[in-house]
């Protein structure tokens, strides 16, 4: 992966500016940038933390500061492909301590409940289940699936076919779906 342009350490994420005076940035670099030109003073931010799940299994987290004039955005991503992400949107002047307080608390309960549940059918077969008739993820790109995306519960993927399988149980019911920003 290229390096930035600016510190030569890091891997370029940003591409800033257009046609053919781009310039190719680490999120770092672009967020200092950013910062200064909103008069915003960044604080000290740590890269990751450690929180255990609904089953006492540890969870690694890397954290992400994305500087924008519409506020200061931190995003979780948990350290595996396809895994637990969640994200919180603060004011350019709010404390950022206390956002980061925001998403770690955000963390600590999207993980601290099971949603769904593998089971053995008799004959052998497994099967996953809802637990408790709600669930919440997300949607993310599926390179294997012709554009049809993964839904990612409980800090997995499943594919439609699964999430479908799931709702068998649910056949007759009525059903409630609501889109939700990350930073929501």
């Amino acid at each position: 992966m290229p390096k930035c342009e600016q510190c030569g350490t890091r891997d370029v994420k940003i591409h800033f500016g257009s046609g053919d005076e781009t310039e190719k940035l680490c999120s770092s670099c672009y967020n200092d940038m950013i910062a200064e030109n909103l008069g915003v003073e960044l604080e000290p931010l740590i890269e990751s933390f450690t929180l255990k799940d609904y089953e006492g299994v540890s969870r690694s987290f890397r954290v992400d500061r994305k500087v924008d004039p519409l506020g200061l955005f931190l995003e979780a991503a948990e350290n595996i492909e396809m895994g637990y992400k969640f994200a919180v949107h603060g004011e350019l002047s709010e404390n950022q301590g206390d956002l980061l307080n925001r998403l770690i608390a955000k963390v600590r309960s999207g993980i601290s409940v099971k949603q769904i549940e593998t089971k053995t059918f008799p004959n052998g077969q497994i099967y996953h289940s809802i637990i408790q008739d709600q669930a919440s993820g997300r949607f993310e790109f599926d390179e294997t699936a012709d554009g049809v995306p993964l839904v990612i519960m409980d800090g997995r993927p499943f594919t439609w076919e699964e999430f479908g399988k799931m709702m068998r149980s649910y056949e007759g019911f009525q059903f409630e779906i609501k889109v939700l920003d990350m930073t929501d």
